[in-house]
């Protein structure tokens, strides 16, 4: 439970970077920092129902897991999406490719990063969302 409350907070940091690269897709940071709060939340809502295993807050945790895993879902599309497309930069100019490196390069390779780890801690999101569900179905079967 406490791994997934830091891969949601992890998502909640790199909302800022995400915000500063979203050429293309107009709202792309929305998109880390709701999936973010509801893992969460989610991790929160387990951790409380792992101590004290009320049908209440097993229902919540469930609910909380759920909605987790769809936003986890549109994540893994979003993220996929932008990790496979190439922003629509113009290309270097030569006399700036003789001294130093080009920025459009760079600002290019940053955006592949982010939205590479942006699809890592998505999918490791699910997959604990997964088991949060699960777990909170069980408990909710027995209580």
């Amino acid at each position: 439970m406490l791994t997934t409350i830091l891969l949601g907070l992890f998502q909640l940091l790199l909302t800022i970077p995400a915000y500063n690269i979203s050429l293309d897709i107009k709202y792309f940071f929305m998109c880390p920092l709701c999936v973010g709060s509801v893992s969460v939340i989610a991790g929160s809502f387990g951790m409380a129902s792992e101590r004290t295993p009320k049908r209440e807050l097993l229902k919540n945790s469930l609910i909380s897991g759920l909605a987790g895993l769809v936003g986890t879902l549109i994540g893994l599309i979003m993220y996929g999406y932008a990790a496979s497309t190439s922003l629509d930069i113009p290309p270097c100019s030569h006399e700036s490719l003789e001294y130093h490196t080009c920025p459009e390069t760079i600002f290019q390779n940053f955006y592949k990063t982010i939205s590479g780890q942006l699809l890592f801690y998505n999918i490791a999101a699910l997959v604990l969302h997964c088991f949060l569900s699960f777990s909170a179905f069980k408990g909710l079967r027995i209580h």
